[in-house]
């Protein structure tokens, strides 16, 4: 059993880890692809008046930035909190509910920069949106990651949560 329970947390840490290396990897390959992006004006004509019109960094990259973010203080808390406020309860479902805004954020964040990719934000003709097509695939990664440490997550908290009698 002692065995069992060691193997359980070297995965969980290893799922972990995972997290926090793809997380890094997209936090480079869209930054940069932002970097590169920036934003440009242009003129305009219509038969009724001109105008300069700005085209900035589409929203979605900014926010699968944010997801990469998220992700280092989701893992830092459900960390501390699994072996420091193991046995509370509601830190356990807090500790759920986080692990839930980062599987959505992460499912929301790579769908959408896959929505952007061949459009005019980054358009199929000009190969410049080689880094946001990796930060794509790894966002999508991400998001199984934490589909398997979602469910691990909701396993222990409502488990130990069951056997304290609590529900």
């Amino acid at each position: 059993m002692a065995i069992k329970i060691a193997a359980n947390k070297m995965f969980h840490f290893a799922l972990r880890a995972l997290q926090l290396t793809f997380a890094i990897i997209v936090m480079g390959t869209a930054g940069y692809a932002i970097h590169i992006f920036r934003g440009h004006t242009e003129y305009v004509h219509f038969d009724f008046g001109n105008f300069y019109n700005y085209v900035g960094v589409p929203d979605a990259w900014g926010f699968l930035m944010f997801c990469a973010g998220w992700t280092f203080l989701d893992v830092i808390f459900v960390l501390v909190a699994g072996i420091r406020f193991a046995d509370h309860t509601l830190i356990g479902y807090v500790r759920v509910g986080a692990e839930a805004v980062a599987l959505l954020s992460w499912l929301a964040g790579f769908i959408a920069v896959a929505i952007n990719i061949g459009s005019n934000g980054c358009p199929a003709e000009e190969n410049r949106c080689g880094l946001l097509k990796v930060a794509t695939i790894f966002g999508a990664l991400e998001w199984l990651l934490f589909a398997i440490t979602t469910t691990l997550t909701f396993k222990i908290v409502f488990k130990s949560a069951r056997q304290s009698g609590s529900l």
